[in-house]
């Protein structure tokens, strides 16, 4: 009855006895399955904790909740909530591995009296307003970064007065902002009001850049509730007001100078209990002003960097058979760095054996510093010079404006765009990020520009794209 709701409801439901067979790669279609939904939805009966089936799924359930956006309802069927997190019953006899995940599940006992209470179209009801809540984008793969996001959500909810901000750095391209994201994602509903400024250092660098950002700073902070901002003085005044009467959460995405962090937030005081991420390339940004915490993102292990590549080429945790060699080889070249793993699996993904072979040839020429080589990669393996174009269009010219604005100037140039943009985001070279607007990672976005650089180093005129 509830999963015939949910689907006349028009939600896409996934009923895992249904559609996965017993055998096989469980643990693999499970994964699959549940980093592919937004919400999970654990209906705990009498007999839950005798079966290993159901047992293996919610440990896999509350790891995904801890680290994305995955919303976890437990729905309590013929059973107290008090059963499930004292294990008495039915759950006394639960596999002693699996004591602190099932505590956590049954820890919420209001809202499993609240479900319990209207049933279904009550369950039907909360999941259509979780799925229409605005959140961050963010990778579909967070190999590596769990524990590290576990140790930021302890900070983010701890309310000490003066542990106010924290500063995550490391290498371009090793999942600063990732990490900050899944964070926001997981804890901006717990503030008065939150705000996440992405990609702070090029919006800088452009006309009024930082008006633009103050104001998008205000905005949030306020809720809307704003007159327009005119000038950066004004705006340090105004977005100082705003964040010292109130508990607010505040990312500022690649920062590079401490005057935009001046700008953006205009004070060193913030009201108890306000929390402010920065992520940045500089560890020592900060050191001479407030007290801050400092976390350092650290390359990925061999194993990890592995997986993570494995996800993007394969669509599962480890290579294919006949690819176990040249995936090893490719992933040491990558150094741990998550894009460069990401990108670099994605633009393999389907691709021949003699492709392969010589994409491992390039990277076995090259010094492992040599990042902006490696992302070339990518370049090269795009479908035909159609796309190759596109990405260099794009990359050069329309990083953050409006996606249907840009297809409809690139159509002018017989690129079609509605399918080569398509074609990128597959491959992870472009996303489009709220507001639907084009958005690229700095060091790809680097990468494209300095392929039309070597064109002419020395003579600009003479470049495609000047």
């Amino acid at each position: 009855h509830l999963y015939t709701a949910l689907v006349q409801a028009g939600l896409s439901v996934f009923k895992d006895n249904d559609e996965i067979e017993r055998g096989g790669n469980l643990k693999w279609e499970l994964d699959k399955a549940i980093k592919g939904s937004q919400i999970s939805i654990i209906v705990f009966s009498k007999d839950y904790a005798s079966s290993e089936w159901c047992l293996d799924e919610l440990v896999m359930i509350l790891d995904c909740k801890d680290t994305s956006q995955h919303t976890v309802f437990p729905v309590f069927y013929d059973v107290e909530p008090s059963e499930v997190r004292n294990q008495k019953g039915s759950f006394e006899d639960a596999f002693s591995r699996y004591e602190e995940q099932l505590i956590d599940a049954g820890s919420d006992t209001e809202t499993g009296k609240e479900l319990m209470k209207k049933f279904i179209r009550k369950i039907v009801s909360v999941t259509e307003q979780k799925l229409n809540r605005r959140v961050l984008s963010v990778p579909q793969y967070h190999v590596g970064i769990t524990s590290q996001v576990r140790k930021i959500n302890l900070w983010l909810q701890d309310r000490c007065v003066n542990d106010n901000i924290l500063v995550i750095y490391g290498m371009g391209g090793i999942g600063k902002t990732t990490i900050a994201k899944i964070a926001y994602n997981l804890n901006f509903h717990r503030f008065d009001s939150s705000s996440f400024v992405a990609n702070v250092k090029q919006h800088s660098e452009q006309f009024n850049g930082i008006l633009e950002l103050q104001n998008q700073v205000l905005s949030n902070i306020l809720k809307g509730e704003k007159g327009r901002l005119y000038n950066v003085h004004e705006g340090s005044i105004k977005i100082n007001q705003a964040i010292c009467s109130k508990r607010v959460l505040v990312v500022l995405d690649d920062v590079d100078k401490l005057d935009q962090f001046d700008a953006l937030l205009g004070t060193r005081v913030f009201y108890p209990g306000s929390k402010i991420i920065i992520t940045t390339r500089r560890k020592g940004l900060l050191r001479a002003h407030a007290a801050h915490k400092v976390h350092r993102v650290e390359i990925l292990g061999c194993n990890e960097s592995l997986e993570l590549f494995s996800w993007h080429a394969f669509g599962q945790d480890h290579p294919v058979d006949g690819y176990v060699e040249q995936s090893e080889r490719l992933v040491r070249r990558c150094n741990g760095l998550p894009l460069a793993l990401q990108v670099l699996g994605s633009s393999l993904q389907g691709k021949s054996k003699d492709i392969w072979v010589d994409a491992l040839s390039k990277l076995e020429d090259l010094p492992h510093t040599e990042i902006q080589k490696v992302l070339e990669i990518s370049y090269d393996t795009l479908q035909d010079d159609n796309d190759k174009n596109l990405f260099l269009h794009i990359a050069c010219f329309f990083i953050g404006e409006e996606k249907d604005d840009t297809v409809k100037i690139l159509e002018k140039c017989n690129l079609h765009p509605t399918v080569g943009i398509d074609s990128l985001i597959g491959q992870c070279l472009l996303t489009v990020e709220q507001g639907n607007k084009l958005m690229m990672h700095q060091l790809i976005q680097e990468m494209g520009k300095e392929i039309v650089r070597k064109e002419s180093p020395k003579e600009p005129g003479r470049r495609s794209r000047l």
